[in-house]
């Protein structure tokens, strides 16, 4: 009865180390871009369109800074693919070097 209960334990032990080793574990990123941002319109276009592309986790877009700011999951998307939707929505776009945002 005891090598049975041992047995199982081993399995169930195995079965849950190599569940863990192949979940991918979920990295939020920032990203900053320099935007043609114009208005308040503009604004609220590249949040609501962002927000749904693969990954995006929070889209923030400054009309006074120009800037959108973006934290997004890098298992699923970069920052040149961010940087690629925007300009698909008709706007200049620019990644901010990451040594300015510091």
């Amino acid at each position: 009865m005891k090598k049975i209960l041992f047995a199982l334990l081993g399995i169930i032990l195995i079965a849950a180390t190599n569940t863990e080793a192949y979940a991918q574990k979920k990295v939020t990123k920032t990203a900053v871009f320099e935007v043609s941002v114009h208005c308040k319109s503009c604004k609220a276009k590249i949040e609501r369109d962002i927000a749904f592309e693969k990954g995006v986790k929070e889209v923030t877009a400054s009309v006074d800074k120009k800037l959108v700011t973006v934290k997004y999951d890098e298992n699923k998307t970069t920052p040149e693919k961010i940087a690629e939707a925007i300009k698909k929505l008709g706007y200049e776009v620019k990644e901010v070097d990451k040594k300015k945002k510091s």
